[in-house]
């Protein structure tokens, strides 16, 4: 049975995002790398704009409830 992966907090995401950035920044860039660290930035990129989707899909929720 393969144990299901807690889903990230978009605080999390967001460091994950920023490590990523710093590392583009560094200047000692490998090309292999920059397309690996490139497509987990769009990964998590995709991640964040969900999350905030279903964040603002709660509040309006709530908004309209009252």
């Amino acid at each position: 049975m393969a144990n299901a992966e807690k889903p990230k907090s978009y605080r999390e995401m967001s460091q994950q995002l920023e490590e990523i950035m710093e590392w583009f920044e560094s200047g000692d860039i490998d090309i292999d790398e920059a397309i690996k660290k490139y497509e987990e930035a769009t990964k998590l990129l995709d991640e964040m704009e969900k999350y905030l989707k279903t964040a603002e899909n709660k509040i309006k929720k709530i908004s309209t409830a009252k």
